[in-house]
């Protein structure tokens, strides 16, 4: 019975992948194989690899992209020897035609302007987008933000969760002087990082002049702790106990109090205008991390009691071999488990951003919930709320159902 349910809850997710992989073949707005001047060529194939408006090195694809209307230039059968061969859904996710508009096209009808072919198969938003292209691209949008931003809250997780549950509040201990020179030097790297660039961060166009200024915070921190430990080494110095357990757990607290989606919505507002898919995995991975710590410090301090583990300190290993070989290991099993569920709850909050326009144009018409968003104009266009609606259901229970199975199969 469990492996039936296993067969079926993968094979809902090796669809959704399946989509994600091939969204350029299912859905995409310029031909998949074309025929000019005798010459053969693929445009559509191009954009899997490159941006769809970098240039074509082709003269006879850039003479087409050149053209002042691009959507309807790539369907005009009339710039080709015979008709192309275009994808099930000759659109793009997030195009539309500045010149025909069509707005809220009803499902099955023909684009204004274009040939019979070229239909809507569940409609149109407000702006001429369509609903099945948007439909495959959001598929690839919730992996993205599912993986990448829970893998990202992982990191974050385990490194607070290992320190708070192995370590606790007795068994980190460090020379004086490289805890004080490491306490220093924050407030300091704080304000060459943030305050001293606060011109060039509000005037950022992409993410780059933050990255930077992350670096800068780190590289200060450690000179300031190198610099401390040197003057350890000189001094004959007492080590001193850090209470990293204390620390750890009432910085999780702080960040459990405040809803992580006006968070996430309070930063977004500070950080550059045109804001992107990358920015939003970044924000909810960095936001997401406290159940996985949570998880992972009371698995730790369970694992640290048990004989294993007694028995290799007192064969003399170091704390660090221990937990590398023997501690962690055996915690982060079972916190796959938290993992999953955190990826649903990452494409739900996904969801609610775009659905509130975090992004803009960048990440509208190519995500499930800017297609939601699109009802709000329109509510009796039924076509672009319920498919992205349904979709988000079954991806979010696809994904708790696999955590369930996981969380069976390890009783």
């Amino acid at each position: 019975m469990v492996k039936k349910r296993f067969r079926t809850v993968f094979w809902a997710l090796g669809f959704l992948l399946g989509l994600a992989l091939l969204r350029d073949v299912l859905a995409n707005g310029r031909p998949l194989y074309c025929r000019i001047g005798g010459t053969a060529y693929f445009p559509g194939l191009r954009t899997v690899f490159v941006h769809p408006d970098a240039p074509y090195s082709q003269p006879a694809l850039r003479a087409i992209q050149s053209q002042p209307q691009k959507f309807e230039a790539w369907k005009n059968d009339a710039n080709y020897d015979k008709p192309p061969v275009f994808a099930p859904i000759p659109f793009s996710p997030g195009e539309y035609s500045k010149q025909n508009v069509g707005a809220f096209l009803k499902p099955g009808q023909q684009h204004p302007g274009l040939d019979s072919r070229f239909r809507h198969w569940l409609g149109t938003d407000e702006a001429g987008r369509d609903v099945a292209a948007g439909l495959v691209s959001g598929a690839r949008v919730v992996l993205l933000v599912g993986l990448l931003s829970m893998g990202l809250a992982g990191l974050i997780g385990v490194f607070f969760g290992a320190l708070a549950g192995y370590w606790g509040d007795r068994h980190l201990r460090v020379p004086r002087p490289t805890l004080y020179a490491t306490l220093a030097g924050i407030p300091v790297a704080f304000f060459y990082a943030i305050p001293a660039r606060q011109y060039e961060l509000e005037t950022a166009e992409s993410l780059g002049p933050w990255g930077k200024s992350i670096l800068i915070f780190v590289l200060i921190v450690l000179v300031f702790k190198w610099a401390g430990a040197l003057a350890a080494r000189w001094l004959n110095v007492r080590l001193v106990t850090v209470p990293v357990d204390l620390i750890l757990m009432r910085l999780t607290e702080i960040f459990n109090a405040v809803p992580k989606l006006i968070l996430i919505l309070i930063v977004a507002a500070l950080l550059p205008k045109n804001q992107n898919i990358w920015i939003l995995i970044a924000l909810i991975g960095c936001l997401n991390w406290t159940d996985i710590a949570l998880f992972l410090r009371s698995e730790l301090l369970r694992i640290r009691e048990m004989d294993y583990v007694t028995a290799a300190q007192g064969l003399g290993f170091s704390d660090l071999r221990v937990f590398l070989r023997h501690a962690f290991p055996n915690a982060l099993r079972p916190a796959m488990v938290i993992f999953t569920f955190g990826m649903a709850g990452a494409i739900l909050m996904e969801a609610s951003l775009t659905f509130l326009g975090f992004g803009g144009d960048s990440l509208r018409g190519i995500s499930w919930g800017s297609l939601l968003e699109s009802v709000r104009l329109r509510p009796a266009a039924w076509w672009v709320g319920i498919p992205p609606g349904l979709a988000i259901a079954l991806t979010v229970l696809t994904i708790n159902k696999v955590g369930e199975l996981l969380s069976d199969n390890r009783r």
